[in-house]
This record gives structure tokens, sequence and C-alpha cells, in this order.
């Protein structure tokens, strides 16, 4: 978990008073890998962020990732306007380390992985976007269903290959790592309350979801 570890890193060099959690990080597990290709999601519930058909979610094979399944948002619907989610039903809080393993393939308009964070309904979460095409990782408020972006950084993402995005939220202070490398480190209070932690595709997006692993920081 050397991508947790280097997000706990920057919070202390940072001058955080976060302290490092001893526990173990909860492994949310979304596609198991002793269940055939096609299963449905195991560990989360889809929802849909936008418009556009319900989310299918299936399992499929996924050799670029450590247990050799992923998640994948299987209807594709290319609608720019249309997120699919998938919602761990537990933990719930406010406060974690969270990390996701993902590949994007070089497939469809959009190419996005997306890591959701105190989640509370379809229109009101904040999602940490890893974004092939543009470059970048972005720090996103969805509020009534709106966008707002929060901050962003320029980031080399590869398809066809294992990436990991690490988030520490602690209050309104999000530090963000992509495989091991400190992207950005930002505030915002918009949103307080505990949530739940998930996943999120865009449009057509061909993109393998590996387990969630988060650390209760609460």
């Amino acid at each position: 978990m050397q991508s947790l570890v280097a997000a706990f890193t920057v919070f202390l060099v940072l001058g955080s008073t976060v302290v490092c959690s001893a526990q173990k990080p909860l492994r949310v597990v979304l596609a198991s890998p002793l269940v055939e290709e096609g299963s449905g999601p195991d560990g989360c519930t889809p929802a849909v962020s936008g418009f556009g058909g319900p989310a299918v979610w299936e399992v499929r094979v996924e050799r670029f990732l450590l247990d050799g399944k992923a998640l994948v948002e299987a209807s594709r619907e290319a609608k720019p306007d249309r997120f699919p989610l998938c919602i761990a039903n537990l933990p719930v809080a406010k406060n974690a380390g969270v990390e996701l393993p993902f590949v994007i393939h070089d497939e469809g308009a959009a190419h996005v992985a997306g890591l959701v964070l105190r989640f509370t309904d379809p229109k009101d979460f904040y999602v940490v976007e890893a974004d092939a095409v543009a470059g970048k990782v972005a720090l996103v408020r969805v509020v009534n269903g709106e966008w707002r972006q929060i901050a962003d950084c320029a980031a080399a993402i590869a398809f066809g290959k294992a990436h990991t995005l690490s988030v520490n939220v602690a209050n309104d202070d999000f530090t963000v790592v992509l495989d091991d490398k400190p992207l950005f480190r930002t505030r915002d209070g918009s949103l307080a309350l505990p949530g739940r932690f998930g996943i999120r595709s865009r449009a057509d997006s061909r993109t393998g979801f590996g387990d969630l692993f988060i650390t209760i920081l609460d």
C-alpha cells in the first residue's frame, strides 16, 4: 500500500494535524476473482449521476490488475453528461484515506476513472477523477447535480496500464496522489457530512476498477 503511505506522509510533512491510522485498511471487494465474468458487482450498489439509462456494472477479466478481475460499466452509453456510479454501502465516514487501482482502455470517446468521497446521493458528493485524454487529475464537488471543479493537476495516465489513485480527506483538507506521486493538496468545506465511498465512470469509458482500500480517520 505504498501510495496510501505516501499520501499519509504528505499530510505529515505539510503540517497537518491528522495522525496516521494504525488500523488495517478495509478492503471493499468490487469484483471478486472467484466469480464468473459477466457477474454483477460485489460490494457496491449501482446508481447514475446526470442523465441517461441505468448503470450496468459487470465483472470482467483484467490482466493488468493484481487479482485478474475488474468492475466495468458495461452499457457504455455515450452521453457526456451521464456518470455511472457504484457506491459501497459501508463504511460511512467523513475522514479517510482511500486507494483505488484502475485501468483505462483506449476505447470510446471518454477515458476516465473516478473515486467518489462523502457520497450522500447521486447529486451530492465529491469525486476525484483521472482523465487520460485531458492528462489531468481533478477534485470535483457535485452539488445539486452540477459540477464545480475545486483543483486539478497535470498527470500522465497511460492506456492499458494499471494506475493507483489515492486520496486523503481530513475535514476540509484533500491530498491527491497518483502512483505514489503527490499531485496536489487543496481545501473545500462545502460538504462536511460523513458519506459513503465508491467509483464513477463517464459516458462510454472502458475502465476497469479494482477494489477500494479505505482507512477511516474519523
